[in-house]
């Protein structure tokens, strides 16, 4: 039975004139929303209709919301919303358990307060247990909970063997747990005494050490201590030791405030490294001298203006300082792996909903790496914008900056030699030998001439040559530059034609102004002017089938919604083209197409005239879930209203390119590309990106991308890939197959391992083995790998962790697993 607020006084009359009657419904609702009823059959239940209190005793279960308590006895006061529940009492809250003999929870402000508070969070697949005697939170969010004398652990059992009292305890569930008077206890043994303690619930705090032994550094000890200062600044210490490379050691302070955006923000790495052996290298090859005093800085932040809270101002630093172009190789493997040269800029960033405006200075801080220098360069883009009422839009941007590449020293040296190679062959060759009647017929670095001339390495070269690739190398040596003014502006008109058909063209004009140029090959190139004009339309339709009744648990379809979506883009650009140009932002090598649309092609200096049609279907498979899908497979919680969402689940797109003029090859058209995936359920899913061949250019070629994750049980998980390429013009032909396995054997052991094999020349070239321990409040790993060069010398280590954990757990531990990425090692 469902009351109103308005029943409640007639309910009261109705209790008062029969007596008899018992609580198992009497009180079902004093709200539309609060439920109480007995769940003993000696409940009692009354209602005082003058104060607006209800009461229920002999065991009583009260539900609101997500809320749900149990209790011996209870009271509600419908004036105040309080809910004073006593004796045995359980509440479960948003997922979570609390247990205490007296509890206050307002349904209202959904506060929850009480004395001797049993509860718990979780984090991952672990849980840090407390008691408190005093206990709070503010909102029904539980954002925050107070309470004083308190006493925290991670192992779950009678007696366990670590545990912390503190004497005031500030918990934020999703982000920290700050103490105060915190006495640290082995068993009932207390080691160590602390005043203040802030400690996040999913960063590494306290002292941790890895040892093992690589080819690359010998026997090593990695040590780290982790302590928050301030409240605001996670800071990671760190002395290692290796016995092939000596004593290291540094810091990483990182900014609480932006530690879920720590690749970007908020983030100052100082390392020194002494190296006893700077000529030891992975691949067992030489290289140039290096010093033995080396070093990283690397500081990357966000400065809001005039700050500290965020703005639509701010500033940007990217600083990384290296001693020397081996440094991320011999210390830091993995960084080297995924960023080696990294940038040296500072932006000054204004931000609206109508542009982003950007004051950017990039700098060569690091004289090994070449770099490309922005001092300065500002830039406006103009994020797309209707235009009054008119139903025409706007997108542009506009840049001027002084640009220039700076070349490495290892770069110069090296162009020098050659050039000097070159002219003492020229002098040579008009030298007859006396004793032989002969002339020099070839220079000493004849693949260095080739390779300058774009040749085969071994044709033989003469004087013609030589004279040839001087020249070129002469004009290599000034390092390009200019000042660049670039302006495009870009219209369309979005329509929908029939109700059915998209239609969107576009307009669009630019120029790109140069002056002050230097470098390249065309010497006499002092300024330069190129005009753009581009015209585009982008077409597209969708057809959708909907299934209701396919229903699958095992592949999560309730329903099944089949959307098609034919398009075609077509791109037209007219851009002169200047030979000789010293370009410096440029096209890259790829295999991916490149954009057609001018606002996002951002290699300003290789805008080229062309002409193409990008046509394709995209075909999609959607079903209804109480979850959405983050990146890479990855799900979050049902919305807070428990509304059904839409969720895509499979997915193929198919498109070729179709070139009336090719900007880059002479193609007529491109490979046929898909894009593929299948991600059924959390614990499956199947990706391809391929491309085929349908042309018969040099620049087509084949490419397959394609794998599976698959996790059959809760303690077994693996991925399998296969990587192939083709003849591509650039590209060596691969066949590189990877895969990666974890198995929790119990709830104490687990076992990993990964493999990078390379089909083409029939290489291992990674493999690694981890095997884990859990020791209930410690993780221990042990694991191995090798890492085969190519050469005959392989790359080959050990490494040995133990941590004291937040919360005990079987998994990956990924910081000291030999191969966190499936691709390479950490050390």
């Amino acid at each position: 039975m469902t009351l109103s607020r308005s029943c409640v006084v007639a309910l009261a009359a109705t209790l008062l004139g029969a007596p008899i009657l018992r609580a198992q419904s009497l009180l079902e609702n004093l709200t539309s929303n609060i439920n109480i009823e007995g769940i003993d059959p000696g409940s009692n239940t009354t209602f005082d209709p003058d104060t607006g209190i209800a009461s229920a005793s002999g065991g009583v279960r009260i539900t609101y919301g997500d809320t749900v308590i149990n209790a011996g006895r209870a009271e509600y006061n419908s004036n105040t919303g309080d809910v004073i529940a006593r004796e045995k009492v359980t509440v479960w809250k948003a997922g979570t358990t609390y247990k205490s003999e007296n509890l206050v929870y307002n349904i209202k402000t959904g506060e929850l307060t009480g004395n001797d508070i049993r509860s718990s969070i979780t984090k991952g697949t672990g849980t840090l247990l407390y008691a408190t005697e005093d206990f709070e939170t503010e909102t029904k969010f539980i954002e925050r909970i107070d309470g004083n004398s308190t006493y925290l652990t991670t192992h779950d059992v009678a007696n366990p063997n670590f545990h912390v009292t503190a004497k005031q305890i500030t918990i934020y569930p999703e982000d920290r747990v700050v103490m105060k008077g915190i006495t640290v206890y082995a068993g009932k043994t207390p080691v160590f005494w602390l005043p203040y303690v802030s400690q996040p619930l999913d960063d590494e705090v306290g002292y941790t050490f890895t040892p093992g032994y690589s080819s690359n550094w010998g026997a090593f000890l990695l040590n780290q201590y982790g302590v928050i200062h301030g409240d605001h600044t996670l800071a990671k210490y760190k002395l290692d030791l290796r016995s092939s490379r000596g004593v290291a050691g540094g810091v990483d302070f990182i900014s609480m405030r932006h530690r879920a955006n720590q690749e970007n923000f908020g983030t100052l790495k100082l390392y020194y490294a002494n190296d006893s052996d700077p000529t030891l290298t992975r691949t067992g090859g030489t290289r140039d001298p290096v010093d033995a005093d080396r070093y990283r800085v690397n500081f990357q932040h966000r400065i809001y203006l005039p700050g500290p809270e965020a703005s639509t101002w701010y500033l940007d630093f990217d600083i990384n300082k290296m001693s020397d172009i081996h440094f991320y190789e011999d210390f830091f493997f993995e960084e080297f792996r995924s960023n080696r040269e990294p940038d040296n800029q500072i932006s000054l960033i204004h931000a609206d909903d109508k542009y982003v405006a950007t004051l950017e200075g990039q700098f060569q801080i690091n004289d090994f790496y070449r770099a490309t220098t922005r001092l300065p360069e500002l830039s406006v883009d103009f994020t797309r914008q209707p235009i009054f009422n008119s139903g025409f839009f706007y997108q542009g941007n506009t840049s001027a900056g002084i640009l220039q590449e700076k070349f490495s020293v290892q770069e110069k040296e090296a162009t020098r030699a050659l050039i000097d190679n070159g002219e003492a062959f020229l002098k040579e060759s008009s030298i007859v030998d006396p004793d032989t009647g002969l002339a020099s017929t070839s220079p000493i670095d004849q693949k260095g001439f080739n390779r300058v001339l774009g040749v085969d390495p071994e044709a033989i070269v003469g004087t013609d040559e030589v004279t040839q690739a001087l020249t070129i190398l002469r004009g290599q040596l000034q390092e390009p530059g200019y000042t660049r003014l670039h302006s495009y502006h870009e219209f369309l008109y979005p329509k929908k034609i029939g109700g059915w058909l998209n239609v969107v063209p576009r307009v669009g004009a630019g120029l790109t102004y140069y002056s002050d140029i230097e470098g390249g090959a065309n010497q006499d190139l002092s300024t330069e002017t190129k005009a753009l004009f581009h015209i585009g339309l982008d077409m597209s339709f969708k057809l959708t089938k909907t299934w209701e009744n396919v229903q699958s648990n095992r592949f999560g379809l309730d329903g099944l919604r089949h959307v098609v979506q034919p398009y075609i883009n077509y791109s037209y650009l007219n851009a002169d083209e200047t030979e000789g140009f010293p370009s410096i932002d440029r096209l890259a090598p790829t295999t991916r197409p490149r954009s057609i649309d001018v606002p996002l092609f951002s290699a300003v200096d290789d805008l080229r005239t062309w002409n193409i049609a990008r046509v394709g279907v995209r075909n999609v498979l959607q079903t209804r879930r109480d979850y959405q899908t983050l990146d890479e497979g990855r799900f979050r919680d049902a919305t807070t209203d428990n509304t059904t969402q839409t969720y895509t689940w499979a997915g193929l797109n198919t498109y070729v390119d179709v070139f009336m003029d090719d900007p880059e090859f002479d193609r007529d058209v491109s490979n046929l590309y898909n894009e593929l995936f299948w991600r059924p359920v959390p614990w499956f899913s199947v990706w391809a990106d391929t491309q085929l061949p349908i042309g018969n250019s040099a620049a087509n070629f084949t490419e397959v991308n394609h794998g599976f994750t698959f996790l059959p049980t809760r303690s077994l998980s693996f991925t399998i890939g296969h990587q192939y390429m083709s003849d591509h013009p650039l590209f060596q032909n691969s066949s590189l197959f990877f895969t990666r396995i974890y198995a929790r054997l119990n709830e104490n052991w687990g076992v990993s391992m990964n493999h990078v094999y390379e089909a083409d020349d029939s290489t291992l070239e990674y493999q690694s083995y981890s095997v884990h321990r859990d020791l209930s409040s410690w993780t221990a790993s042990l694991g191995a790998l090798v890492r085969d060069s190519r050469n005959g010398v392989s790359d080959y280590g050990m490494v040995f962790s133990l941590t004291l954990k937040e919360f005990p757990q079987v998994s990956i531990p990924l910081d000291t697993d030999p191969n966190p990425t499936g691709r390479g090692g950490k050390f």
